[in-house]
C-alpha cells in the first residue's frame, strides 16, 4: 500500500520533466492546457470544465510561472476551445455516420476526451516529441489514435487512417507560426487528402492583433515568432484549391469589454475586420 503514493509521485515527476523538454512553439501548447484548467477562475462567463485538462495541470504542476502572466491570451483560448467544439459538434451531429476527425498540432487537447468516440473516430497528430508526451498523458484508446506528424510534408501519411467518411480537420494554435507558403502547402496537402470533400476549422488571426500578441508575457517568454496572419478569412479560398469558405465565428465578442482593453490599437488597425476567428472552410469534392 505504501508504495502507490510514491509511484504516483515519481510518475509526476516524469510526466512533469517531460513537459520541461518542450521548447518554443512546441512549449506554448502549455498556454491553452492551462487556460482551460483554469477556465472556471479566468473566465467564469463561457461556463468550460475540463476535467481532463484540471488532472493534467495538476500531473504536470504546472504554475502561471510556466505559461506566463498573460491572461488576454489565455482567456482567449478558453473561448477558442468553447467555440470549436460547438462548431465540431455541429459537424458531426448532421453526420449520418461517425466522422473521422483529425486534430493537427494536437498538443494536450483534451476534445476527443470531452466529446467521446460515439460521432468521431479521432486521430491526433502533433510533432514527435509531443506526440510521446501526449502517449504518457493521454495514451491512445479505441476511437484515438495517435501520430507523430511534421507539418507540412508530413501530412501525407494521414491518407492511410482516414477511411471512407468526409474528414474533419482542426487545425489549432498552429497557423501563426508558419510562414505563409507553408501554411499555402498545408491547406493544398489538405484538400489532396479529401477528394470526396470534408471541412476544415481552424483558428484565424489579424496580423494587427498578432503584433501586439508577440509582447505578451508567455509568448516573450518562450522567443515564439508569428510568421501568418490573415486580415479576411475569405482569403483562405485562394491558398489552395477546392476550398470554400463558409463562416466565421468573432472569438472576442463573448469577452467581456473588461477583457479586451488591450484589442482597442488592434481593433483600430484592423478597420472592423475581426481580430480572431474560427473559420469554417469546406473541402470540395474533387
Amino acid at each position: 500500500m505504501s508504495r502507490r503514493p510514491a509511484d504516483a509521485g515519481r510518475r509526476a515527476g516524469c510526466d512533469a520533466a517531460a513537459a520541461r523538454t518542450l521548447a518554443g512553439v512546441s512549449r506554448t501548447l502549455l498556454i491553452p492546457l492551462y487556460g482551460r484548467a483554469h477556465a472556471a477562475r479566468l473566465l467564469p462567463e463561457v461556463h468550460l470544465e475540463d476535467a481532463v485538462a484540471q488532472d493534467l495541470v495538476r500531473r504536470l504542476g504546472l504554475d502561471e510561472r510556466d505559461v506566463g502572466r498573460d491572461r488576454f491570451t489565455m482567456r482567449l483560448c478558453i473561448v477558442r476551445s468553447v467555440v470549436l467544439e460547438r462548431m465540431l459538434c455541429s459537424l458531426l451531429q448532421a453526420a449520418p455516420r461517425p466522422r473521422p476527425v483529425v486534430v493537427l498540432a494536437c498538443g494536450l487537447d483534451t476534445l476527443a476526451q470531452r466529446l467521446g468516440t460515439a460521432q468521431a473516430r479521432w486521430l491526433c497528430t502533433d510533432l514527435p516529441e509531443v506526440i510521446a508526451l501526449r502517449d504518457r498523458l493521454l495514451p491512445p484508446m479505441p476511437g484515438i489514435d495517435h501520430l507523430g506528424v511534421t507539418l507540412p510534408h508530413g501530412l501525407d501519411a494521414l491518407g492511410s487512417h482516414l477511411g471512407d467518411e468526409p474528414p474533419v480537420f482542426m487545425l489549432e494554435g498552429i497557423l501563426p507560426y508558419l510562414d505563409p507558403a507553408a501554411v499555402a502547402e498545408v491547406l493544398r496537402r489538405l484538400t489532396a487528402l479529401a477528394p470526396r470533400g470534408g471541412d476544415l476549422l481552424v483558428d484565424s488571426y489579424h496580423p494587427a492583433l498578432l503584433a501586439f500578441a508577440r509582447f505578451g508575457d508567455g509568448f516573450r517568454r518562450l522567443r515564439v515568432r508569428f510568421r501568418f496572419g490573415i486580415a479576411d478569412t475569405r482569403d483562405y479560398v485562394q491558398l489552395a484549391p477546392r476550398l470554400a469558405h463558409r463562416s466565421e465565428t468573432n472569438l472576442l465578442a463573448p469577452l467581456p469589454w473588461r477583457r479586451r482593453l488591450r484589442t482597442v490599437l488592434p481593433a483600430a488597425v484592423a478597420r472592423g475586420r475581426p481580430l480572431a476567428t474560427v473559420t469554417h472552410l469546406a473541402l470540395v469534392p474533387a
